[in-house]
């Protein structure tokens, strides 16, 4: 085991799995970390099970499972949601939750950009309305709340049992963001995605294959960063992350708080990846 010292005092924790076993990490305290937009990825995962089981597909649109009436996010598809080119022209990030009373509504009333003529897609537009859109659809569509459904589906098979999550004014898992996790469960957790057991091959070969470039250059699939070689990572601001690289059958993660700047990515490709490359 390779005790980890962090390289500035932002990384608060680091932690390096391979072959299922942690090799190496930062002293653990076992406190619970906010992992901010990792949220969205776990919204994808559990999007890709119930597209497995025929409940879903990409093109489900908005309108088929909220009460969204006439709203111009009506005729939005989860694969519009999840690839971030829902077209909402306004940006609803991690402290809107705090500023309306109900977000759905607020959803809702979100002006959407039309499609010029001979565009097929809106532009990549990173904003918390896709995941919260496409939690609830989930939850309507499952018959059950989103917390359910992480813990039975995500958690509980890969023995994560200390986590928090936050909630709307309604009662709903604000589904873009507000999940607390320990360093070492954000590191099985994607473990348990590379290796299949809370997501199959066939949505994960689609959750993380390149569908749109951003403005960082970062290719993005469905609520997941892309890599190359097969490789993909889950992000969340200030510096949560937690690369999946089944190149070397190994998983970083890391939490940290980089308010103002993230470098994160810097010092996992520097100074973790080639630890997890051996």
């Amino acid at each position: 085991m390779t005790i980890l010292t962090p390289e500035n005092p932002e990384v608060l924790s680091a932690v390096i799995m391979k072959n299922g076993e942690i090799i190496a990490e930062t002293e653990q305290t076992g406190e619970l970390y906010p992992q901010y937009s990792i949220m969205k990825s776990l919204i994808s995962l559990l999007v890709g099970r119930l597209c497995g089981e025929g409940q879903l597909t990409p093109k489900t649109k908005v309108r088929q499972l909220l009460h969204t009436g006439a709203a111009a996010i009506s005729d939005l598809t989860l694969d519009d949601l999840m690839t971030m080119r829902s077209g909402i022209n306004y940006r609803l990030l991690f402290d809107d939750r705090k500023n309306y009373d109900d977000y759905l509504k607020t959803c809702c009333e979100a002006a959407v950009t039309p499609l010029e003529e001979g565009q097929e897609h809106q532009n990549f537009f990173y904003n918390n309305a896709c995941a919260y859109l496409a939690g609830r659809m989930v939850e309507e569509e499952e018959g059950s709340p989103l917390d359910q459904q992480i813990v039975n589906y995500l958690f509980r098979p890969l023995g994560i049992t200390d986590y928090e999550f936050e909630y709307d004014p309604q009662g709903h898992v604000f589904g873009a963001s507000g999940l607390k996790l320990k360093t070492e469960d954000l590191a099985r957790l994607g473990w348990g995605i590379m290796t299949n057991k809370i997501c199959s091959k066939g949505w994960l070969k689609a959750a993380t294959q390149p569908r749109v470039t951003t403005p960082e250059r970062i290719p993005y699939g469905y609520f997941f960063w892309v890599l190359a070689d097969g490789n993909f990572y889950m992000s969340g601001k200030w510096g949560q992350k937690c690369f999946v690289l089944p190149q070397y059958q190994a998983v970083i993660a890391v939490n940290s708080d980089m308010q103002g700047r993230d470098s994160s990515n810097s010092y996992i490709i520097r100074k973790l990846l080639p630890l997890a490359a051996q």
